[in-house]
């Protein structure tokens, strides 16, 4: 997109991404924080809602040649219902106006109000991210511990894009690691400025934070943040450019023997064929069926709906789990269809574009309850349904 804009003088690209799935899905209200101090360390910021899972995500901006660009963080999440409207009250508190009738979110509530107050403890976090000649400045709530905020294993950094299609979604391409050679603390232990080789133009920046602790012992509350860079500051070597890759549907799955696409030589045919589709409002439309032990189970997906979806079968009651993994993915979610490589996952399918279909293939497990959820991040919590597998003599189809 930010190569496109370039010859088209009226489209303008985004001066911050959210990256999809790691900070959220469905992007609401916006919100500066104009309580100068009563809310917190963030005063100017901006506060931004996603009703898809359920959060208040912080922003970070600042002006580069005369536009602005900045970053994004992680703040609050687990609101009960999915965030629209967020207001500040006399009392500097932070109001949020949810609901997820119609469109499911995290949050399982149908509608709520709910009021999000500071304590007034200062937490440990990454305030601001500024782009500075060849690098970053990292900028803290707190001093640092200059022991560990001065050693350049301490950030990770990488970069990458998505594709711009006129289709849903993206996989995360053209991704690469950016060399850190240099990390100088500030005298007062608030600020840190790497000096990094490989920043990109009109790429998004993955900062992480590992390990590093205040100088009175704090751990981050949260140890990422994501900067847009449309422009570079003065000062930066340009890297070479990257040639896009191309990528313009999610990557494929890798067949095992937990994703079975195709009926295996040694059936004649399938025991039970169960089609399984989609509905409106993170949904799968059949909510249970039956087979016994020992079946051999064709499972047919059609991802009907205009989201992203997959159908994750886990060991009874492993659900909750497989799904905060694949929250955790962060960026190499995409490259493994949001289905961590967990025991507790006995079979799945790819994750599906609307409008496609996908086959898988098992031999039924042992009697039990076992639930199928799309793992794509943030459904896990309420797009479900449950594999019933009896004995012989008691199934009943």
């Amino acid at each position: 997109m930010h190569e496109f804009a370039k010859n088209i003088s009226s489209m303008k690209p985004p001066t911050v991404w959210f990256p999809h799935t790691i900070m959220g899905i469905s992007t609401s209200d916006i919100m500066t924080d104009t309580t100068q101090g009563g809310f917190g360390p963030f005063a100017g910021q901006m506060f931004v809602g996603d009703q898809g899972h359920s959060k208040v995500m912080r922003v970070f901006l600042e002006k580069i040649n005369g536009e602005y660009q900045g970053a994004c963080f992680p703040f609050r999440e687990g609101f009960s219902s999915g965030i629209l409207r967020m207001r500040w009250g006399p009392d500097d508190n932070m109001y949020v106006g949810m609901t997820s009738r119609g469109w499911a979110s995290t949050g399982k509530e149908p509608y709520g109000l709910q009021r999000l107050i500071w304590t007034g403890k200062t937490p440990f976090e990454i305030k601001a991210i500024r782009a500075v000649a060849n690098g970053f400045e990292l900028e803290f709530t707190q001093p640092v511990d200059q022991a560990v905020a001065s050693q350049i294993a301490t950030y990770p950094v990488s970069s990458f894009i998505y594709s711009y299609h006129r289709s849903y979604g993206s996989p995360i391409i053209n991704q690469r690691e950016c060399g850190v050679h240099n990390a100088e603390v500030s005298a007062d232990g608030t600020k840190v400025r790497l000096h990094l080789d490989g920043l990109r133009e009109g790429y998004i920046h993955q900062i992480i934070v590992d390990g590093l602790k205040s100088a009175s012992g704090q751990s981050l509350l949260h140890d990422v943040g994501y900067y847009t860079l449309n422009n570079f500051a003065e000062g930066t070597e340009m890297a070479a450019p990257v040639a896009q890759n191309g990528a313009s549907k999610m990557p494929p799955c890798e067949e095992s023997d937990k994703r079975v696409t195709k009926m295996p030589d040694d059936w004649e045919k399938p025991d039970v064929v169960i089609n399984v589709g989609t509905e409106p409002g993170l949904k799968y439309d059949l909510s249970e069926f039956t087979v016994a032990v020992g079946d051999k189970v064709q499972i047919i997906f059609n991802n009907n709906d205009d989201m992203l979806h997959n159908l994750v079968v886990t060991e009874p009651g492993a659900a909750d789990r497989v799904g905060e993994e694949a929250m955790n993915l962060g960026l190499a979610g995409s490259d493994r269809g949001y289905v961590p490589m967990m025991d507790e996952v006995l079979f799945h399918t790819c994750i599906l574009q609307p409008e496609t279909s996908e086959s898988i293939y098992f031999v039924a497990p042992p009697a039990g309850e076992y639930e199928y959820v799309c793992t794509f991040p943030g459904h896990y919590k309420v797009m479900r349904g449950k594999m019933v597998v009896t004995s012989k003599n008691t199934a009943a189809r």
